[in-house]
């Protein structure tokens, strides 16, 4: 996202999380979505506070978009996978999470039955900006 990020804190766009070594999280209007630039596996504690500084950001903008650039990050450990499952998609989705698109090597679709959020994942940062803000998706 790199790119996209310099240009959203040029822009005076809000952050809610930056912990250099860790992860960038910030509002990006363009998009009307928060936007997580994660830069290294973080503990338990520090991917809590990403995770939950979305969820600040979501509220705070009345969002339902979120876009991970994930080329960076590394595998979650079991534990934080169980809480992201189990506490942090519940209170998201009760944010307002609605769509989130995930920028990975390769692409594919998957669904989070359970909290309704539609999830997909994409090559680049650019394709994941084009579908979050597609025409026929739903606030």
């Amino acid at each position: 996202m790199g790119a996209a990020i310099a240009r959203q804190q040029s822009g005076g766009d809000p952050v809610y999380f930056s912990r250099p070594g860790v992860a960038l999280v910030t509002w990006n209007p363009d998009l009307r979505a928060v936007c997580l630039e994660p830069q290294a596996r973080a503990n338990t504690s520090d991917a809590q506070a990403v995770l939950d500084s979305m969820i600040r950001a979501l509220r705070a903008h009345h969002g339902s978009r979120w876009l991970l650039d994930g080329r960076k990050m590394k595998a979650a450990k079991r534990a934080d996978q169980d809480w992201i499952t189990k506490s942090w998609l519940p209170r998201a989705a009760a944010a307002g999470l609605k769509l989130a698109a995930i920028v990975e090597p390769t692409s594919h679709t998957a669904r989070v039955p359970d909290n309704g959020i539609d999830l997909r994942f994409f090559s680049t940062v650019e394709k994941a900006a084009e579908w979050l803000t597609s025409p026929r998706l739903v606030d």
